[in-house]
């Protein structure tokens, strides 16, 4: 072992050399509980299925082997570099749009390939993208840490699912949930690095799904009749003959909780469309401003399009792909002009 590179609740990642090989990876320690074991157990299925896919074809971090050590479940993967918060961390503001699309699109072959498998990662944030080597691979990036992962045949809402920043409307209001939750988190950490803020900086789920409706409008009414919390963070009113679901006021949800509402918004929109007044940068290998603009707004709408708010209608990872924001038929015109 040379150097602890991070820990969380269950565990610690270590680096470590391969006596026989002097081979650096990366191992996931974890602690032999009952609980802890089952979740490891789950995990390495999952890995262990995505070993046989050939990972790196499709941007997922490799694990290499699995032991017991001192009753410790140790989890072997290959090295990487800094995860991609670090490395927005690094940058310290927006990224260009031209830095963003190499990363979508590999996290969006990553989660094409997961959906063809019917696995949902269920926890996917900047933490969990991490560049390969930033010095000989610039912008390479794959997708890490599968403990949260699960089938889609076993999707529900009874454990810890998405980090808050990045967690769909779908699992705050207790909706029927499938992979494209993921692809709300993805269009959450485009927005980040589009912006150099967090889109939705939200405290608690109520200010979670507060900022949301604030920018985006309410769900759609047939999913807040379905969902099971929706009683939570909204409540009915009366309009003639019919009824309609509204946001609880702040104070309303305060008084019934105990909670107050924070407002942690760095940028505050009133539509996904805002975000082109954020990032607006000079790029030099542009030909001209009409391009920038254009790559710019396709970048946009192709966030709007993974932010949308009922599930069955948010862009999939083989439309994602498709889209011209990826493949650039925007800027064929640009290429072709004297």
């Amino acid at each position: 072992m040379q150097e602890l590179l991070g820990s969380g609740t269950f565990g610690q990642v270590v680096k470590c050399v391969k006596k026989g090989t002097s081979e650096k990876v990366a191992i996931k320690m974890l602690k032999s509980r009952k609980y802890v074991a089952e979740v490891a157990q789950a995990e390495i299925n999952i890995l262990t299925q995505l070993n046989k896919q050939r990972p790196d074809e499709f941007n997922v971090i490799k694990a290499f082997e699995f032991f017991l050590y001192n009753n410790i479940i140790c989890l072997v993967f290959e090295m990487l570099d800094m995860s991609l918060f670090d490395y927005m961390v690094s940058i310290g503001g927006s990224f260009p749009v031209r830095m963003i699309r190499p990363i979508v699109t590999q996290v969006g072959t990553a989660l094409a390939k997961l959906k063809s498998l019917g696995i949902i990662h269920s926890d996917l944030k900047p933490d969990n993208i991490m560049l390969v080597d930033n010095f000989t691979h610039p912008l390479k990036v794959k997708v890490i840490d599968f403990g949260c992962a699960r089938h889609v045949s076993e999707a529900r809402c009874s454990s810890y699912i998405q980090a808050r920043y990045y967690r769909s409307p779908e699992i705050i209001l207790g909706y029927p949930f499938c992979e494209a939750i993921d692809m709300w988190s993805l269009g959450c950490i485009v927005a980040e690095l589009f912006t150099g803020c967090t889109l939705y900086p939200g405290a608690s789920e109520y200010d979670q799904i507060r900022y949301i409706t604030e920018t985006q409008g309410l769900p759609d009414e047939n999913m807040l009749n379905r969902a099971t919390k929706t009683h939570l963070f909204f409540r009915r009113q009366r309009y003639y003959q019919h009824s309609l679901w509204r946001l609880k006021i702040k104070d309303r949800y305060e008084w019934e909780t105990g909670i107050k509402p924070i407002e942690r918004r760095t940028n505050i929109f009133s539509c996904l469309d805002d975000l082109a007044k954020i990032n607006v940068q000079s790029e030099p290998e542009m030909s001209g401003i009409m391009v920038e603009m254009g790559d710019m707004w396709q970048c946009v709408d192709l966030i709007k399009e993974m932010l949308t708010l009922e599930p069955e209608k948010r862009i999939t990872p083989i439309d994602l792909l498709s889209h011209p924001f990826i493949t650039m038929a925007h800027l064929e015109h640009f290429s072709k002009s004297p």
